[in-house]
């Protein structure tokens, strides 16, 4: 008795063999954007931290230096930069990935990478201005 083989192919013949291209040099470049970008992603995910641990008196601060501080200060500066990431950066990124999305959709290619990606944006311009108005709603509890 004969039992059929694991992997069948329809061909007498061998099996094709393929190959991976890697380059024998390492790309300097690349390796150091990608380090950069993931900086970037790291102190994105850290700011909403730091910025909560910041000491703003009895009331919030919205849409101006910290009390007490100006706008050259790192508080400042990491509050107009949440304030600015929330509030024009992401909705005009998000606007263009979903615009590319329906593009790429129209020409019969890969889409949805974009049109996550446009989503998970606005989602996070979202989230922000929710924060931001609970925050100034809620002034009075302590």
């Amino acid at each position: 008795m004969r039992t059929a083989s694991a992997v069948w192919r329809g061909s007498v013949g061998s099996a094709q063999t393929s190959t991976i291209y890697r380059p024998k040099e390492i790309n300097w470049i690349q390796l150091a954007v990608k380090v950069a970008l993931g900086f970037m992603l790291l102190g994105y995910a850290i700011a909403p931290f730091t910025v909560t641990a910041q000491n703003l008196g009895t009331s919030p601060q919205f849409g101006q230096a910290v009390q007490g501080q100006q706008a050259t200060t790192v508080e400042g500066t990491v509050l107009n930069i949440v304030n600015w990431g929330c509030n024009v950066i992401a909705p005009v990124i998000a606007v263009a990935c979903l615009g590319v999305a329906g593009w790429h959709f129209k020409s019969g290619r890969g889409y949805l990478g974009w049109g996550v990606t446009g989503v998970a944006l606005m989602v996070i311009s979202g989230l922000g201005r929710m924060a931001e108005g609970f925050i100034t709603q809620a002034q009075g509890i302590q």
